[in-house]
C-alpha cells in the first residue's frame, strides 16, 4: 500500500517590532506623509489591499 505525502507547507512570517514601527511612522511623518496617509500605508503592509495609484500630472499649457 503505498502512503501520501503528509508534508505541511508552513508561511514565513516575520514581524516588526514596535520600534521599528515607530521608527517608521518617524520616517514618513519627517518625509511629510499625513497621520492619514501614515495609517492607510500600514494598513497596506498589513492585508496587501489598498495599494494606491497617482494620477498623472497635469501638464501646463502655455
Amino acid at each position: 500500500m503505498e502512503q501520501g505525502s503528509n508534508i505541511i507547507e508552513e508561511e514565513a512570517t516575520e514581524e516588526m517590532t514596535i520600534t521599528e514601527v515607530t521608527r517608521m511612522n518617524d520616517w514618513l511623518k519627517a518625509m511629510g506623509m499625513s497621520d492619514k496617509d501614515i495609517l492607510a500605508c500600514q494598513s497596506y503592509i498589513a492585508t496587501g489591499v489598498g495599494l494606491p495609484t497617482r494620477e498623472p500630472a497635469a501638464k501646463e499649457s502655455d
